[in-house]
């Protein structure tokens, strides 16, 4: 059965009157019922906060109060929504309406008088209350494409604490028939002891067609221990060819409903949590946008229908004392007692996607509990006494240790919980090898592994939540022909816990983390590489720093500083960049000559640098041309400039000069062009055009024409 919000939309799109049914909020514009966005959707670590209404590649169409209220707020800058208007509504409620090419001729000669008042292009004005007061159907201003994107209106609606509501819950409707599609579901182990196929990291499973709006997964799925789900999905509409975000997702265990989310309103205080509703480690894996199909750590986001930490985190554990030192404490839904026994129970699980017109997609698959890799624990000592009765070496025990050509590879892979490692042998093996070392509970810990191929095991190595780091590892083995084998390992890491200041040096000193209570959303194991930076045409000074994890995100983030030699000749023109693909992209750099630092807030980590950047931003275009003549007394005034390292800094770096005097120019960093009209009638004769522009090094470059009025 529909839920009762499907119910009372489909009554309002039959036409039978509801209380704030359609006629009480009016669609903001003429330009089109078509969306290109929808509520909640992703937005770079952050939610869509309304929806994007088409305005067919064009500007110029009006927007209308959509019922009576009051101008509360204007936002006016080059990026994020480009000239914005806030309208409180007579219910308290706000409207938004971003990307405008221009406001009424009421609202713009207001706004330009400030702009020129306060010498600025970008400002932040609040009007009273009294000030611009409007009726439903006025109209406000005029569809653009300021800001970032291209000619649409963003169109939010926020209640009177200013949280993001979806608009359509506002009786508006649009035409929309299509079902979502549903592509992948993933399943991930949650702790040390949880395995999905035999394997310790996450699963991905293509879906495939089998009817209208119903997938499957062929195979049936090995699971055990606790396991997280999430779903790879989009959603569409009548006449656009746009994916949109979807609007409520459901799992379910044996026909039970475990997990829910509805994505119908949120708090900007909370709007970075999207990085924990949405899996974080896949996008940094670059395997795509999966929906958590649980409420993961940390996570104080209002959609999910049962709110405790880890809901939608299903326990498929056998009968007996299990040793779980990784184990999220929270509740989980569990698996029935009387059937934990059992190997091999077969499981359904279904997962349902519907957009905000109960249009619904399914996925149906199979699991099949598989606790084997729990007995490992078990026979390890047994295995362990084979081992040393297999030795071939005569008068005890005796083991091939520290040589200078490794018997084993190690590879390590950092998650919540626990160490995924995988062990690979360059000999064949009589037996699984062990695995041995010390817990932070100071217990000694042989590693249950699995066996993936005649000379490669995995296993995870559980990490609970005391400080502990570097971890010490033996490895101990017998070949086929008899030998005996031993290799000590060494992984190194330091451990950062949620709500702690704690700091991390690289192993040179010359790379410093620091972290402040409010940094993580959870605890983070930290490595830091020190690499010989590519040559790729950077101006690189020093060591390249990969700083893992970087797929987990940050809550606040953390502060990076990055030390610079000692007489170095050009320290002003540091910065601090992160690499991306085979880009450096600019994060930040303050300096301090005293420590000889350059320091940055990163949002999230991965691998930096020291840059230098001495280039000046470049002059492309700057009209009217130099010794030109026109009789237009409003000439339009236009550069285009770009810089190719650092990046353009702010207002202050951008300006343009009439005969000495600053103009308030309008800058679109996506064309790289800064514009200006003289609101009044030039004088003929001589004029002088300058323009001065700096990038985020300190870079300047300044470039004066002289034109003339006829």
């Amino acid at each position: 059965m529909p839920n009762k919000s499907f119910l009372i939309r489909l009554l309002i799109t039959i036409g039978i009157s509801l209380p704030l049914c359609a006629q009480d909020y009016i669609w903001p514009t003429d330009a089109s019922r078509l969306l290109s966005s929808s509520f909640a959707e992703s937005r770079g670590g952050r939610f869509h906060a309304g929806i994007d209404i088409k305005t067919q590649g064009i500007t110029g169409f009006p927007i209308v109060a959509i019922r009576d209220g009051h101008v509360s707020r204007i936002s006016i800058s080059p990026f994020g929504y480009g000239r914005g208007l806030y309208f409180t509504l007579d219910t308290g409620e706000i409207v938004v309406y971003g990307h405008l090419d221009r406001f009424n001729d009421e609202i713009q000669a207001w706004v330009k008088s400030e702009q020129k008042r306060r010498g600025s292009y970008d400002v932040q004005l609040y009007p009273s209350s009294s000030r611009f007061v409007y009726q439903q159907g006025d109209t406000l201003g005029y569809t653009g494409d300021s800001g970032v994107g291209y000619p649409h209106l963003h169109f939010e609606m926020r209640d009177p604490n200013s949280n993001p509501i979806n608009p359509l819950a506002k009786g508006y409707t649009v035409e929309d028939n299509v079902s979502p599609h549903i592509s992948k579901v993933l399943l991930q182990p949650m702790d040390a002891l949880s395995a999905v196929n035999d394997d310790f990291e996450p699963q991905t499973f293509w879906t495939r067609s089998v009817g209208l709006h119903s997938y499957v997964i062929d195979r049936p799925i090995k699971v055990f221990g606790r396991i997280g789900f999430g779903v790879s999905a989009f959603d569409q509409m009548d006449g656009v060819s746009n994916k949109f975000g979807t609007y409520r997702n459901e799992l379910y265990i044996d026909d039970k409903l475990v997990f829910a989310a509805q994505y119908d309103k949120f708090s900007y205080a909370v709007n970075n949590h999207f990085k924990l509703d949405r899996n974080y480690r896949q996008m940094a894996w670059g395997k795509g946008y999966f929906y958590n199909l649980f409420v993961d750590f940390a996570n104080k986001l209002p959609f999910y229908e049962g709110r405790s930490t880890f809901t939608g985190v299903i326990d498929f554990l056998n009968s007996g004392p299990v040793f779980n030192p990784g184990t999220p404490a929270a509740p989980i839904v569990e698996i029935p007692q009387s059937v934990q026994s059992v190997n091999g129970l077969s499981h359904r699980f279904e997962i349902v996607v519907r957009d905000y017109w109960g249009n619904a997609s399914r996925v149906r698959g199979t699991l099949v509990t598989d606790g084997s890799y729990l007995l490992l624990r078990e026979e390890k000592d047994s295995i362990l006494d084979t081992i040393y009765k297999a030795s071939t070496f005569a008068g005890g025990f005796e083991l091939q240790s520290d040589s200078l050509e490794k018997n084993f590879e190690l590879y390590s892979t950092f998650f919540d919980h626990y160490v995924r490692l995988k062990i690979v042998s360059r000999h064949p093996l009589r037996d699984q090898p062990v695995v041995s070392g010390w817990l932070c509970s100071g217990k000694k810990y042989n590693l249950p592994l699995l066996r993936k191929s005649s000379h490669s095991f995995v296993g995870a190595w559980p990490l609970s939540s005391c400080d502990i780091g570097p971890l010490p590892l033996t490895i101990i083995a017998v070949t086929e022909s008899g030998d005996s084998l031993k290799q000590n390992e060494w992984l190194d890491f330091t451990t950062v816990q949620r709500g702690r200041t704690v700091e991390v040096f690289s192993a040179d000193s010359l790379c410093r983390l620091a972290f402040g209570s409010n940094s993580l959303f959870k605890g983070i194991f930290v490595r830091i590489d020190t690499l010989t930076p590519p040559s790729n045409g950077y101006d690189v000074v020093g060591k390249l720093y990969r700083i893992n994890p970087a797929d987990v995100p940050l809550n606040k983030g953390a502060s990076l500083s990055l030390t610079f030699p000692a007489g170095d000749s050009l320290p002003s023109r540091l910065g601090i960049y992160m690499k991306s693909g085979k880009r450096m992209r600019h994060v930040g750099g303050r300096i301090s000559h005293a420590e000889r630092t350059i320091t940055a807030h990163v949002s999230g980590l991965g691998s930096f640098a020291l840059v230098r950047d001495v280039k000046p931003p470049v002059i492309m275009a700057l009209s009217p041309a130099d010794q030109s003549r026109t009789t237009n007394r409003l000439p339009r005034l236009r550069a285009v400039f770009k810089d190719g390292l650092s990046g353009i800094a702010g207002e202050k770096y951008r300006q343009l000069l009439l005969d000495g005097e600053k103009v308030i120019a309008e800058y679109d960093p996506e064309k790289l062009t800064l514009i200006y009209t003289p609101d009044d009638s030039l004088s003929r004769g001589e004029h002088t055009l300058e323009l001065f522009v700096g990038d985020r090094a300190g870079n300047t470059v300044t470039r004066t024409h002289t034109f003339y009025i006829d």
